[in-house]
Parts: structure tokens; sequence; C-alpha cells
């Protein structure tokens, strides 16, 4: 009879023993997951969610490029902003962003002159900007001066570059800068579903330089006093390599041999995001 007993006892202790094992084994796993597993796939999505931003800011570039260069006054483009927030940054509050000057030259005084292009209020310019801040990561993309650049710890990459070209037919180089100011009547800010409103104001004619001889145009990005939306290491890639400029001065380029310079400034509304 006591034999029985301690059989059947046994028995009783060997599946609780399985039972606390099988059971210690899935709170592992459980904890494992959310140390490790979790993170990763926060981060996943954090990165899941840059990327279909900085695809939305290359359609919101198209569309500002159909407002200057198409002549269509006015567009609208539904997006969504998940994992931060887009918001609006009126040209004003961006600051003197870039200074574009046309240097004379005389040879035979060797002197110079300052071209007076800011009269036309071209010159320090402040472009304003569409800005979307990640809540997982310290990824900003702006959509600046018609680029649309992405910046982090560390720098800053155009991934989609504004219209400035050079042309040099019948041997007279032409250089043409677009600058694209971003303005709004009140504070915008947005997560989530949204439509982007943009409408085209009437602006002055291009302003435009004639050089009888090959003369020098400069063109210099003012740093921010907002670190985050300082984004000259991504200007200073796109002048100095698809346009061609050589770095004169820190964060000052140049182009020489310029026949004529056209510089023709568009102003955007931003009605709603």
């Amino acid at each position: 009879m006591m034999k029985r007993f301690e059989i059947e006892n046994s028995e009783g202790v060997s599946e609780a023993i399985g039972f606390i094992l099988i059971f210690g084994l899935v709170l592992t796993g459980i904890a494992l997951i959310t140390l490790y597993g979790y993170p990763m796939l926060t981060q996943q999505q954090s990165n899941a969610d840059v990327r279909n931003m900085e695809q939305t800011m290359v359609v919101l570039q198209n569309d500002i490029k159909a407002l200057c260069f198409k002549s269509v006054p006015y567009k609208e483009t539904a997006l969504q902003v998940n994992g931060g927030s887009l918001a609006v940054v009126n040209a004003t509050n961006t600051g003197e962003r870039f200074k574009i000057e046309a240097i004379k030259i005389d040879g035979s005084a060797n002197d110079t002159a300052n071209i007076a292009i800011g009269k036309e209020g071209l010159t320090p310019f402040s472009p304003g900007m569409l800005v979307y801040t990640s809540d997982g990561q310290d990824a900003t993309i702006a959509l600046e001066n018609g680029a649309v650049i992405r910046a982090q710890a560390g720098g800053s990459a155009m991934i989609a570059e504004p219209r400035w070209y050079t042309d040099d037919a019948n041997g007279k180089k032409t250089l043409v800068i677009n600058l694209v100011a971003l303005n709004t009547t009140t504070p915008m800010a947005r997560t989530g579903m949204g439509d982007v409103r943009l409408q085209l104001v009437p602006t002055a004619p291009p302003h435009i330089e004639s050089f009888a001889s090959g003369e020098t145009v400069k063109v210099t990005y003012i740093t921010p006093t907002d670190q985050t939306l300082d984004f000259s290491k991504a200007w200073e890639n796109y002048l100095t390599g698809s346009l061609g400029m050589n770095e004169v001065n820190d964060k000052t380029y140049q182009m020489t041999g310029v026949n004529r310079l056209i510089i023709k400034k568009y102003e955007i509304q931003v009605l709603s995001i």
C-alpha cells in the first residue's frame, strides 16, 4: 500500500516540474522577444515611415515643379504622416539661407564690384520649408528651396535635386538658379491623414545679368541657428558635384566664366497640410 502511494505521488511531482519548465521556457521566450525583438520591430516600422515620407516629399516636390514651371496655379495632394509630424516653416522664420553674388572683375583696375542683385529682393534668400521630424529616430526630411533633403546626426544628403542648371550653348555659359519660397499665413503641423494644398503666388519676372566676358558667380549657404535644419553638407555635395562649382571658403561656392546669370524667384502659398 505504501509503495503504490509513493508511485502516484512521484508521478504528480514529475507533471508539476514539467509544467514549470515549459511555463518557464514560454516566459523566457516572451522576455527575449520583448527585450530584443520588439525594439527591432519598432525600428523597422520607424524606418518604413521615414522611407514613405521621403517618397511623399518627392511627390510634393513634383507638385511644386508643376506650379513653378508648368503654369499650374493650384495643386492638392493627399498624404499620410506616420511615425512623426509634418510642419510648415514660414520663409520669414527660416532666416536667410542663400546669398548669390555676381562678381564683376575689371582687369585694368584690378578691382571687384558686387552686382546689386539684392536690390531685386532675390538675395539673401529665405526659402521656408516643409519639414518632417521622426519620432522614432533622429531623421529629418525637408523640402527646402525645391530640393528634398534628409538629415541625421553627422550630416545630410539630397534625395531629389532642385532645378538649377548650366547651359554652354554657343560657347556661352548660362547659369540658371530657381529659388522657391514656401509661405503660410498660420503655423501648421500634421500627423495622420491630410491634404497638402499649394498655390502659386504671382511673382516678378526673372532677374537677368549678362556679362561681355565670363564673370564669377558665388553662392553662399548661410548656416541656420537650429542645427537640426542645417543642410549645408547636402547643398555642398550638390553645388560642387552636380552643378560643378568650386568651394572657395566655408560654405561659399563659385562658378567662373559665367556669361549670363538668370535668377527666378517663385513663391508658393501653403494653404493647408
